[in-house]
């Protein structure tokens, strides 16, 4: 009778433990989730901070910020033109799509919807559903090497 006692005692203390340890891991799964959402939060107002300098208090005279704030001039000149350059292709393509030639260049053919079908419901409503039969055979992935 003591060894039932003993065996019981210790898979209790087994299982207390378990749950001790799976308690531990959810507390700091909690944990690092706060902390990534602290650091967003913090790099989204640190670049907001930046944007305010940058806009408002920007110093030319300022030997430690003035090379970055170039560099974003830079960047928004960059910027500015590949979104013009953007714009004229897109408006130029508009263009061309007035008249019957295709703006490729090519002769390409028109495209209709005429043969596709039009449903008031779902057609797969309709069909039926073939009962499984029995198999008898092995499943595909019994015996394969990569698996466990």
């Amino acid at each position: 009778m003591d060894v039932i006692k003993n065996i019981g005692r210790a898979v209790g203390y087994a299982a207390a433990a378990l749950g001790h340890k799976h308690k531990k891991t959810a507390v700091l799964n909690r944990i690092r989730t706060v902390i990534r959402c602290e650091e967003r939060a913090a790099q989204k107002e640190y670049l907001a901070l930046g944007r305010y300098y940058y806009h408002a208090l920007r110093d030319k005279e300022n030997l430690v910020t003035e090379p970055h704030c170039a560099q974003l001039d830079e960047i928004e000149a960059r910027l500015e033109k590949a979104l013009e350059l953007m714009q004229a292709c897109a408006d130029e393509s508009f263009a061309g799509l007035e008249g019957d030639a295709c703006p490729c260049g090519e002769d390409c053919e028109e495209i209709t919807l005429e043969d596709v079908a039009c449903y008031d419901e779902d057609p797969g409503l309709e069909l039926e559903v073939p009962a499984e039969e029995e198999k008898n055979e092995p499943e595909e992935s019994a015996g394969l090497p990569f698996e466990g």
